[in-house]
Protein backbone atom coordinates (compact mmCIF):
# COMPACT_ATOMS: atom_id res chain seq x y z
CA UNK A 1 0.00 0.00 0.00
CA UNK A 2 1.46 3.96 -0.72
CA UNK A 3 0.89 5.05 2.03
CA UNK A 4 2.01 9.00 1.09
CA UNK A 5 -0.82 8.85 -1.60
CA UNK A 6 -3.95 10.60 0.32
CA UNK A 7 -6.50 9.89 -2.32
CA UNK A 8 -9.83 12.39 -1.55
CA UNK A 9 -13.24 11.89 -2.22
CA UNK A 10 -14.52 12.27 -6.08
CA UNK A 11 -16.93 15.43 -5.24
CA UNK A 12 -13.60 17.04 -3.91
CA UNK A 13 -11.76 15.75 -6.42
CA UNK A 14 -14.51 17.14 -8.66
CA UNK A 15 -14.58 20.64 -7.42
CA UNK A 16 -10.88 21.37 -7.79
CA UNK A 17 -10.83 20.05 -11.03
CA UNK A 18 -13.89 22.22 -11.59
CA UNK A 19 -11.68 25.26 -9.90
CA UNK A 20 -9.19 24.93 -12.13
CA UNK A 21 -11.00 24.73 -15.25
CA UNK A 22 -13.07 27.83 -14.27
CA UNK A 23 -9.80 29.79 -13.84
CA UNK A 24 -9.45 28.60 -17.51
CA UNK A 25 -12.08 30.20 -18.43
CA UNK A 26 -11.99 33.96 -15.76
CA UNK A 27 -8.63 34.29 -16.74
CA UNK A 28 -8.55 34.38 -20.24
CA UNK A 29 -12.02 37.04 -19.67
CA UNK A 30 -8.70 39.03 -18.43
CA UNK A 31 -5.55 38.87 -20.40
CA UNK A 32 -7.57 37.79 -24.20
CA UNK A 33 -9.26 41.13 -24.50
CA UNK A 34 -5.87 43.35 -23.63
CA UNK A 35 -3.37 40.47 -25.96
CA UNK A 36 -5.49 40.93 -28.73
CA UNK A 37 -5.78 44.34 -28.25
CA UNK A 38 -2.02 45.25 -27.85
CA UNK A 39 -0.39 42.58 -30.12
CA UNK A 40 -2.73 42.74 -33.20
CA UNK A 41 -4.46 40.02 -35.37
CA UNK A 42 -1.18 39.38 -37.47
CA UNK A 43 0.83 39.10 -34.08
CA UNK A 44 -1.40 36.44 -32.63
CA UNK A 45 -2.49 35.07 -35.52
CA UNK A 46 1.90 34.38 -35.98
CA UNK A 47 1.79 33.04 -32.75
CA UNK A 48 -1.26 30.55 -33.06
CA UNK A 49 0.63 29.44 -36.32
CA UNK A 50 3.96 28.63 -34.49
CA UNK A 51 2.33 26.95 -31.40
CA UNK A 52 -0.01 24.89 -34.07
CA UNK A 53 3.04 23.57 -35.70
CA UNK A 54 4.49 23.00 -32.40
CA UNK A 55 1.91 20.71 -30.90
CA UNK A 56 2.53 18.02 -33.95
CA UNK A 57 6.09 17.93 -32.67
CA UNK A 58 5.17 17.73 -28.63
CA UNK A 59 2.69 15.03 -29.83
CA UNK A 60 5.24 12.82 -31.23
CA UNK A 61 7.28 13.42 -28.33
CA UNK A 62 4.45 12.28 -25.93
CA UNK A 63 3.46 9.60 -28.18
CA UNK A 64 0.48 8.10 -26.07
CA UNK A 65 2.07 8.35 -22.43
CA UNK A 66 -0.49 11.67 -21.26
CA UNK A 67 -3.66 9.27 -21.46
CA UNK A 68 -1.96 5.48 -20.80
CA UNK A 69 -0.07 7.30 -18.04
CA UNK A 70 -3.23 7.61 -16.39
CA UNK A 71 -4.62 4.48 -16.70
CA UNK A 72 -1.48 2.03 -15.85
CA UNK A 73 -0.40 4.26 -13.18
CA UNK A 74 -3.97 4.08 -11.69
CA UNK A 75 -4.13 0.39 -11.91
CA UNK A 76 -0.26 0.40 -9.63
CA UNK A 77 -0.40 3.05 -7.49
CA UNK A 78 -0.88 1.35 -4.25
CA UNK A 79 2.03 -0.19 -5.03
CA UNK A 80 4.34 2.47 -4.58
CA UNK A 81 7.64 0.11 -5.89
CA UNK A 82 5.50 -0.60 -8.90
CA UNK A 83 4.14 2.40 -9.50
CA UNK A 84 8.13 3.99 -9.24
CA UNK A 85 9.22 1.55 -11.89
CA UNK A 86 6.33 2.55 -14.47
CA UNK A 87 6.75 6.19 -13.73
CA UNK A 88 11.03 5.53 -14.80
CA UNK A 89 9.84 2.94 -17.48
CA UNK A 90 7.74 6.17 -19.30
CA UNK A 91 10.10 8.84 -18.47
CA UNK A 92 12.26 6.40 -20.81
CA UNK A 93 10.60 5.85 -23.55
CA UNK A 94 9.41 9.52 -23.71
CA UNK A 95 12.97 10.50 -23.66
CA UNK A 96 14.05 8.84 -26.34
CA UNK A 97 10.98 10.23 -28.70
CA UNK A 98 11.67 14.00 -27.50
CA UNK A 99 15.36 13.51 -28.76
CA UNK A 100 13.82 12.40 -32.40
CA UNK A 101 11.08 15.10 -32.22
CA UNK A 102 13.79 17.72 -31.53
CA UNK A 103 15.93 16.00 -34.55
CA UNK A 104 12.48 16.00 -36.93
CA UNK A 105 11.55 19.83 -35.83
CA UNK A 106 15.41 20.67 -36.76
CA UNK A 107 15.03 19.34 -40.34
CA UNK A 108 11.60 20.88 -40.74
CA UNK A 109 12.72 24.37 -40.27
CA UNK A 110 15.35 24.48 -42.56
CA UNK A 111 13.59 22.56 -45.12
CA UNK A 112 9.88 24.51 -45.07
CA UNK A 113 10.03 27.87 -46.01
CA UNK A 114 7.43 28.90 -43.98
CA UNK A 115 8.84 27.18 -41.02
CA UNK A 116 12.07 29.48 -41.13
CA UNK A 117 9.54 32.78 -41.53
CA UNK A 118 8.55 31.77 -38.19
CA UNK A 119 11.40 30.18 -36.75
CA UNK A 120 12.07 32.16 -33.59
CA UNK A 121 8.71 31.77 -32.41
CA UNK A 122 8.81 28.12 -33.24
CA UNK A 123 12.25 27.47 -31.54
CA UNK A 124 10.37 29.21 -28.24
CA UNK A 125 7.40 26.94 -28.15
CA UNK A 126 9.15 24.37 -29.17
CA UNK A 127 10.92 24.26 -25.53
CA UNK A 128 7.43 23.01 -24.29
CA UNK A 129 8.29 19.81 -26.15
CA UNK A 130 11.32 18.99 -23.21
CA UNK A 131 8.73 20.52 -20.56
CA UNK A 132 5.57 18.43 -21.10
CA UNK A 133 8.08 15.04 -20.89
CA UNK A 134 9.42 16.56 -17.67
CA UNK A 135 6.23 17.57 -16.05
CA UNK A 136 4.33 14.05 -16.02
CA UNK A 137 0.98 15.42 -15.25
CA UNK A 138 -0.62 12.23 -16.12
CA UNK A 139 0.88 10.52 -12.31
CA UNK A 140 -0.31 13.34 -10.75
CA UNK A 141 -4.12 12.91 -12.35
CA UNK A 142 -3.61 9.12 -12.00
CA UNK A 143 -2.69 9.57 -8.19
CA UNK A 144 -5.42 12.07 -8.02
CA UNK A 145 -3.73 14.79 -6.23
CA UNK A 146 -6.28 17.73 -8.01
CA UNK A 147 -5.82 20.08 -5.43
CA UNK A 148 -1.80 19.78 -5.52
CA UNK A 149 -3.12 20.47 -9.29
CA UNK A 150 -5.20 23.21 -9.13
CA UNK A 151 -2.98 25.71 -6.47
CA UNK A 152 0.16 25.20 -8.89
CA UNK A 153 -1.95 26.26 -11.78
CA UNK A 154 -3.71 28.83 -9.93
CA UNK A 155 -0.17 30.67 -8.53
CA UNK A 156 1.25 30.07 -11.89
CA UNK A 157 -1.41 31.79 -14.02
CA UNK A 158 -1.51 35.18 -11.31
CA UNK A 159 2.28 35.10 -11.67
CA UNK A 160 1.98 34.65 -15.72
CA UNK A 161 -0.44 37.78 -15.53
CA UNK A 162 1.08 40.02 -13.46
CA UNK A 163 4.41 39.68 -15.81
CA UNK A 164 1.99 39.91 -19.13
CA UNK A 165 1.15 43.39 -17.64
CA UNK A 166 4.60 44.14 -16.84
CA UNK A 167 6.58 43.21 -20.02
CA UNK A 168 4.04 43.43 -22.79
CA UNK A 169 2.68 46.74 -24.16
CA UNK A 170 3.12 47.15 -28.13
CA UNK A 171 2.33 44.88 -31.08
CA UNK A 172 6.42 43.93 -31.78
CA UNK A 173 5.95 42.08 -28.26
CA UNK A 174 4.36 38.75 -29.11
CA UNK A 175 7.70 37.46 -29.58
CA UNK A 176 8.11 38.44 -25.61
CA UNK A 177 4.47 36.85 -25.13
CA UNK A 178 5.25 33.82 -26.43
CA UNK A 179 8.59 33.88 -23.91
CA UNK A 180 5.90 33.84 -21.12
CA UNK A 181 3.62 31.40 -22.27
CA UNK A 182 6.30 28.86 -22.41
CA UNK A 183 7.73 30.06 -19.15
CA UNK A 184 4.51 29.90 -17.40
CA UNK A 185 3.86 26.36 -18.22
CA UNK A 186 7.68 25.58 -17.24
CA UNK A 187 7.37 26.60 -13.72
CA UNK A 188 4.15 23.95 -12.80
CA UNK A 189 6.36 21.60 -14.67
CA UNK A 190 9.93 21.90 -13.20
CA UNK A 191 7.67 21.89 -9.87
CA UNK A 192 5.71 18.62 -11.06
CA UNK A 193 9.62 17.06 -11.60
CA UNK A 194 10.45 18.17 -8.14
CA UNK A 195 7.38 16.88 -5.92
CA UNK A 196 7.01 13.60 -7.56
CA UNK A 197 9.94 12.58 -5.09
CA UNK A 198 6.74 12.51 -2.31
CA UNK A 199 5.18 9.84 -4.42
CA UNK A 200 8.22 7.65 -5.69
CA UNK A 201 10.73 5.65 -4.06
CA UNK A 202 13.97 7.56 -4.53
CA UNK A 203 15.89 4.52 -6.26
CA UNK A 204 16.51 3.68 -10.01
CA UNK A 205 15.18 0.24 -11.12
CA UNK A 206 18.30 -0.05 -14.36
CA UNK A 207 18.11 -3.75 -15.37
CA UNK A 208 14.52 -4.33 -13.78
CA UNK A 209 12.61 -2.12 -17.07
CA UNK A 210 10.21 -3.93 -19.16
CA UNK A 211 9.82 -1.44 -21.71
CA UNK A 212 7.79 -4.19 -24.43
CA UNK A 213 4.71 -4.19 -22.47
CA UNK A 214 4.20 -0.48 -22.62
CA UNK A 215 4.29 0.26 -26.48
CA UNK A 216 1.53 -1.57 -27.98
CA UNK A 217 -0.76 0.54 -25.73
CA UNK A 218 1.28 3.68 -26.16
CA UNK A 219 1.39 3.53 -30.05
CA UNK A 220 -2.61 3.03 -30.03
CA UNK A 221 -3.25 6.18 -28.13
CA UNK A 222 0.10 8.04 -30.24
CA UNK A 223 -2.16 7.22 -33.00
CA UNK A 224 -5.23 8.80 -31.28
CA UNK A 225 -3.27 11.73 -30.84
CA UNK A 226 -2.21 12.15 -34.19
CA UNK A 227 -5.81 12.43 -35.30
CA UNK A 228 -7.10 14.51 -32.72
CA UNK A 229 -4.55 16.72 -34.07
CA UNK A 230 -5.22 16.65 -37.28
CA UNK A 231 -8.87 18.25 -36.90
CA UNK A 232 -7.31 20.46 -33.84
CA UNK A 233 -4.19 22.10 -34.92
CA UNK A 234 -4.52 20.86 -38.40
CA UNK A 235 -7.50 23.86 -38.95
CA UNK A 236 -4.96 26.54 -37.70
CA UNK A 237 -2.19 24.98 -40.14
CA UNK A 238 -4.04 25.18 -43.03
CA UNK A 239 -5.53 28.37 -42.36
CA UNK A 240 -1.62 30.13 -41.79
CA UNK A 241 -1.60 28.30 -45.46
CA UNK A 242 -4.55 29.50 -47.57
CA UNK A 243 -5.86 32.29 -45.56
CA UNK A 244 -3.42 34.36 -43.74
CA UNK A 245 -2.65 35.25 -40.01
CA UNK A 246 -5.80 37.72 -39.74
CA UNK A 247 -7.82 34.76 -40.18
CA UNK A 248 -5.53 32.42 -37.97
CA UNK A 249 -6.40 35.07 -35.22
CA UNK A 250 -9.92 34.99 -35.95
CA UNK A 251 -10.10 31.06 -35.36
CA UNK A 252 -7.54 31.38 -32.41
CA UNK A 253 -9.92 33.52 -30.46
CA UNK A 254 -12.65 31.44 -31.55
CA UNK A 255 -11.21 27.99 -30.59
CA UNK A 256 -9.75 29.43 -27.53
CA UNK A 257 -13.29 30.01 -25.99
CA UNK A 258 -15.01 26.98 -27.54
CA UNK A 259 -12.40 25.40 -25.63
CA UNK A 260 -12.21 26.60 -22.34
CA UNK A 261 -16.08 25.44 -22.35
CA UNK A 262 -15.59 22.20 -23.41
CA UNK A 263 -13.18 21.64 -21.07
CA UNK A 264 -15.11 23.14 -18.32
CA UNK A 265 -18.21 21.13 -19.61
CA UNK A 266 -15.75 18.10 -19.01
CA UNK A 267 -14.01 18.73 -16.08
CA UNK A 268 -15.54 15.54 -14.54
CA UNK A 269 -13.61 13.10 -17.04
CA UNK A 270 -9.68 13.27 -15.72
CA UNK A 271 -11.27 13.31 -12.32
CA UNK A 272 -13.35 9.72 -12.64
CA UNK A 273 -11.12 8.26 -15.29
CA UNK A 274 -8.35 6.65 -12.73
CA UNK A 275 -11.40 5.89 -10.24
CA UNK A 276 -12.83 4.19 -12.95
CA UNK A 277 -9.92 2.23 -14.05
CA UNK A 278 -9.99 1.55 -10.24
CA UNK A 279 -13.33 0.36 -10.21
CA UNK A 280 -13.08 -2.13 -13.25
CA UNK A 281 -10.02 -3.73 -12.16
CA UNK A 282 -11.48 -4.41 -8.90
CA UNK A 283 -14.81 -5.62 -10.39
CA UNK A 284 -17.31 -3.12 -9.13
CA UNK A 285 -19.63 -2.78 -12.28
CA UNK A 286 -22.61 -1.48 -10.65
CA UNK A 287 -20.05 1.37 -9.60
CA UNK A 288 -19.03 2.75 -12.91
CA UNK A 289 -22.28 2.25 -14.40
CA UNK A 290 -23.40 4.84 -11.32
CA UNK A 291 -20.12 6.51 -12.43
CA UNK A 292 -21.30 6.62 -16.46
CA UNK A 293 -25.00 7.45 -15.62
CA UNK A 294 -24.18 10.43 -13.44
CA UNK A 295 -21.65 11.81 -15.97
CA UNK A 296 -23.62 11.82 -18.80
CA UNK A 297 -26.31 13.39 -17.23
CA UNK A 298 -24.11 16.13 -16.20
CA UNK A 299 -22.66 16.76 -19.57
CA UNK A 300 -25.53 16.84 -21.27
CA UNK A 301 -27.21 19.08 -18.17
CA UNK A 302 -24.33 21.83 -18.92
CA UNK A 303 -23.50 21.30 -22.07
CA UNK A 304 -26.94 22.30 -23.89
CA UNK A 305 -27.53 25.67 -22.28
CA UNK A 306 -23.82 26.84 -22.55
CA UNK A 307 -24.02 26.03 -26.13
CA UNK A 308 -27.50 28.08 -26.61
CA UNK A 309 -26.13 31.06 -24.55
CA UNK A 310 -22.72 31.30 -26.16
CA UNK A 311 -24.08 31.05 -29.78
CA UNK A 312 -26.94 33.82 -29.29
CA UNK A 313 -24.69 36.38 -27.07
CA UNK A 314 -21.22 35.74 -29.54
CA UNK A 315 -21.26 39.30 -30.51
CA UNK A 316 -20.70 40.51 -26.98
CA UNK A 317 -18.07 37.69 -26.23
CA UNK A 318 -16.20 38.59 -29.30
CA UNK A 319 -16.34 42.48 -28.45
CA UNK A 320 -15.56 41.67 -24.78
CA UNK A 321 -12.18 39.68 -25.69
CA UNK A 322 -10.86 40.68 -29.12
CA UNK A 323 -12.30 44.10 -29.47
CA UNK A 324 -13.43 45.54 -32.81
CA UNK A 325 -10.66 43.89 -35.11
CA UNK A 326 -12.04 40.86 -34.45
CA UNK A 327 -15.86 41.50 -34.94
CA UNK A 328 -15.36 39.17 -38.26
CA UNK A 329 -14.44 35.69 -35.42
CA UNK A 330 -18.44 36.26 -34.53
CA UNK A 331 -19.75 33.87 -36.99
CA UNK A 332 -16.74 31.10 -36.62
CA UNK A 333 -17.22 31.41 -32.80
CA UNK A 334 -20.92 31.02 -33.49
CA UNK A 335 -20.46 28.25 -35.18
CA UNK A 336 -17.79 26.12 -33.63
CA UNK A 337 -19.76 26.72 -30.35
CA UNK A 338 -22.07 24.03 -31.17
CA UNK A 339 -19.09 21.33 -30.90
CA UNK A 340 -19.00 21.77 -27.20
CA UNK A 341 -22.27 19.17 -27.23
CA UNK A 342 -20.75 16.56 -29.35
CA UNK A 343 -17.17 17.03 -27.58
CA UNK A 344 -18.91 16.66 -23.87
CA UNK A 345 -20.51 13.43 -24.86
CA UNK A 346 -17.60 11.89 -26.87
CA UNK A 347 -15.39 12.76 -24.07
CA UNK A 348 -17.83 10.53 -21.47
CA UNK A 349 -17.34 7.25 -24.07
CA UNK A 350 -13.78 7.98 -24.77
CA UNK A 351 -11.89 8.62 -21.87
CA UNK A 352 -14.70 7.27 -19.04
CA UNK A 353 -15.65 3.93 -20.66
CA UNK A 354 -13.46 2.81 -23.82
CA UNK A 355 -10.32 4.29 -22.26
CA UNK A 356 -10.59 2.55 -18.62
CA UNK A 357 -11.35 -0.84 -20.17
CA UNK A 358 -8.89 -0.63 -23.08
CA UNK A 359 -10.45 -0.36 -25.31
CA UNK A 360 -8.76 2.65 -26.79
CA UNK A 361 -8.77 1.33 -30.43
CA UNK A 362 -12.27 1.94 -31.09
CA UNK A 363 -11.60 5.71 -30.37
CA UNK A 364 -8.99 5.88 -32.36
CA UNK A 365 -10.91 4.52 -35.06
CA UNK A 366 -14.00 7.22 -35.02
CA UNK A 367 -11.24 10.26 -34.54
CA UNK A 368 -9.41 8.77 -37.99
CA UNK A 369 -12.80 8.72 -39.44
CA UNK A 370 -13.69 12.73 -38.24
CA UNK A 371 -10.16 13.46 -39.26
CA UNK A 372 -10.51 12.45 -42.92
CA UNK A 373 -13.88 14.52 -42.83
CA UNK A 374 -12.31 17.52 -41.30
CA UNK A 375 -8.86 17.61 -43.48
CA UNK A 376 -11.47 16.71 -46.85
CA UNK A 377 -13.75 19.83 -45.88
CA UNK A 378 -10.92 22.10 -44.92
CA UNK A 379 -9.98 21.81 -48.40
CA UNK A 380 -12.93 22.74 -49.96
CA UNK A 381 -14.43 25.43 -47.52
CA UNK A 382 -11.29 27.39 -45.88
CA UNK A 383 -10.14 29.14 -49.18
CA UNK A 384 -13.74 30.09 -49.48
CA UNK A 385 -15.08 30.66 -46.37
CA UNK A 386 -12.09 31.30 -44.12
CA UNK A 387 -12.10 30.81 -40.33
CA UNK A 388 -16.22 29.96 -40.86
CA UNK A 389 -14.90 27.65 -42.95
CA UNK A 390 -12.82 25.75 -41.00
CA UNK A 391 -15.53 25.92 -37.97
CA UNK A 392 -18.12 24.19 -40.25
CA UNK A 393 -15.52 21.41 -41.02
CA UNK A 394 -14.86 20.91 -37.05
CA UNK A 395 -18.73 20.81 -36.36
CA UNK A 396 -18.86 18.02 -38.53
CA UNK A 397 -16.19 16.25 -37.53
CA UNK A 398 -16.63 16.18 -33.67
CA UNK A 399 -20.19 15.10 -34.66
CA UNK A 400 -19.44 12.23 -36.70
CA UNK A 401 -16.90 11.32 -34.06
CA UNK A 402 -18.86 11.15 -31.32
CA UNK A 403 -21.28 9.16 -32.93
CA UNK A 404 -19.07 6.73 -33.53
CA UNK A 405 -18.19 6.44 -29.98
CA UNK A 406 -21.17 6.27 -28.88
CA UNK A 407 -22.15 3.22 -31.43
CA UNK A 408 -19.05 1.39 -29.85
CA UNK A 409 -20.30 2.04 -26.42
CA UNK A 410 -24.10 1.58 -27.23
CA UNK A 411 -24.36 -1.70 -24.30
CA UNK A 412 -23.17 0.24 -21.64
CA UNK A 413 -24.72 3.87 -22.05
CA UNK A 414 -28.08 2.79 -23.91
CA UNK A 415 -30.77 2.50 -21.04
CA UNK A 416 -28.85 5.65 -19.59
CA UNK A 417 -29.17 7.90 -23.21
CA UNK A 418 -33.07 6.51 -23.20
CA UNK A 419 -33.93 7.80 -20.05
CA UNK A 420 -32.22 11.14 -19.73
CA UNK A 421 -34.94 14.45 -18.68
CA UNK A 422 -35.03 15.46 -22.27
CA UNK A 423 -38.18 17.24 -22.21
CA UNK A 424 -36.88 18.82 -18.98
CA UNK A 425 -34.37 19.49 -20.64
CA UNK A 426 -35.96 21.44 -23.41
CA UNK A 427 -38.45 22.90 -21.07
CA UNK A 428 -35.87 24.75 -19.59
CA UNK A 429 -33.64 25.57 -22.30
CA UNK A 430 -37.00 27.01 -24.23
CA UNK A 431 -37.60 29.42 -21.61
CA UNK A 432 -33.98 30.35 -21.08
CA UNK A 433 -33.62 31.49 -23.92
CA UNK A 434 -37.02 33.08 -25.02
CA UNK A 435 -35.96 35.14 -22.07
CA UNK A 436 -32.76 35.74 -22.75
CA UNK A 437 -33.69 36.75 -26.48
CA UNK A 438 -36.87 39.22 -24.92
CA UNK A 439 -33.97 41.01 -22.51
CA UNK A 440 -31.38 41.41 -24.93
CA UNK A 441 -33.77 42.94 -27.38
CA UNK A 442 -35.90 45.48 -25.50
CA UNK A 443 -32.34 46.32 -22.58
CA UNK A 444 -29.55 48.43 -23.61
CA UNK A 445 -26.97 47.99 -20.92
CA UNK A 446 -24.50 49.97 -23.10
CA UNK A 447 -21.28 47.81 -21.95
CA UNK A 448 -20.17 44.66 -23.13
CA UNK A 449 -19.40 43.13 -19.57
CA UNK A 450 -21.98 44.32 -17.79
CA UNK A 451 -24.19 42.69 -20.40
CA UNK A 452 -22.71 39.43 -20.27
CA UNK A 453 -22.74 39.52 -16.71
CA UNK A 454 -26.01 40.08 -16.10
CA UNK A 455 -27.22 38.03 -19.18
CA UNK A 456 -25.13 34.92 -17.82
CA UNK A 457 -26.94 35.56 -14.64
CA UNK A 458 -30.35 35.66 -15.82
CA UNK A 459 -30.49 32.51 -18.26
CA UNK A 460 -28.49 30.16 -16.48
CA UNK A 461 -30.44 31.04 -13.41
CA UNK A 462 -33.64 30.66 -15.28
CA UNK A 463 -32.05 27.13 -16.43
CA UNK A 464 -31.12 26.09 -13.02
CA UNK A 465 -34.82 27.31 -11.36
CA UNK A 466 -36.70 25.24 -13.65
CA UNK A 467 -34.70 22.20 -13.93
CA UNK A 468 -34.90 22.17 -10.35
CA UNK A 469 -38.61 23.17 -10.35
CA UNK A 470 -39.29 20.18 -12.61
CA UNK A 471 -37.37 17.92 -10.51
CA UNK A 472 -34.12 17.35 -11.54
CA UNK A 473 -32.26 14.49 -9.68
CA UNK A 474 -28.66 15.63 -10.33
CA UNK A 475 -29.47 19.13 -9.60
CA UNK A 476 -31.53 18.28 -6.40
CA UNK A 477 -29.18 16.05 -4.82
CA UNK A 478 -26.35 17.94 -5.48
CA UNK A 479 -27.12 21.53 -5.70
CA UNK A 480 -30.12 21.95 -3.25
CA UNK A 481 -28.18 19.47 -0.73
CA UNK A 482 -24.63 22.12 -1.32
CA UNK A 483 -27.35 24.82 0.76
CA UNK A 484 -29.54 22.76 2.99
CA UNK A 485 -26.96 20.32 4.28
CA UNK A 486 -27.57 18.82 7.54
Amino acid sequence: MNKDIKIKSVKYNFAMNIILKMSSFIFPLITLPYITRTLGAVGNGKIAFASSVITYFSMFAQLGIPTYGIRVCAKCRDDKAELTKTVQELLVINGVAVILSYLALGFSIIGILKFQENSTLMLINSVSILLNAIGMEWLYQAIEQYQYITIRNLVFKIISIVLMFWLIHKPEDYIKYAILIVISAGGSYILNLINCRNFLEHRLYIGKYKFRKHLKPIFTFFALSVSISIYTSMDTVMLGFFSGDEQVAFYALSTKIKMVLATTISALGPVLLPRIVYCINNGQREKFKSYIEKSLHFVTLIAIPVTIYFVVMAPTVVDILGGEAYISATLCMQIITITIIPLGIGNVACSQILTPMGKEKYTMYSTVCGAIINFALNIVLIPRFGAAGAAIATVFAEAIIACIQIYYVRSEVRTIILHLPYMKFLTANATGIVCLILFTKYVSIGNSLVEMVVTCCLFFGIYMTVMITLGDELLQKYIIQLFYKK
